[in-house]
């Protein structure tokens, strides 16, 4: 039983990170498990805080997704490439805030 509130509780706070990544990106949260293009930058920064935020594991993480463990290490990854760029990472910055807040996690 446990088990069952700890993974419905992920699946809450991926949620969380699914409407906060939609919405600073101008796209519907359903978007994020599609297969919409233009919403793939926002699916990849979902990912990332998910996995990096919110500290839930490659495969939770893909199943609420619909993706494999590989595609979320590829989101991370390219996420943090991509942060590189100084507006960019600004705006990461100011998600993972977002996410920390609205989730209870400590900075």
């Amino acid at each position: 039983m446990a088990e069952l509130t700890a993974r419905r509780d992920h699946r809450s706070e991926i949620g969380l990170a699914q409407a906060i990544a939609a919405h600073a990106f101008g796209v519907a949260p359903d978007d994020l498990n599609g297969g919409n293009d233009s919403a793939g930058r926002a699916r990849q920064v979902a990912m990332y805080l998910a996995r990096v935020v919110l500290k839930i594991g490659l495969r939770e993480t893909g199943r609420a997704f619909g993706r494999d463990h590989k595609t979320i290490f590829h989101a991370c990854r390219r996420v943090e490439e991509a942060r590189e760029d100084p507006a960019f990472d600004r705006t990461v910055e100011w998600l993972e805030s977002l996410v920390r807040r609205a989730a209870g996690v400590p900075a």
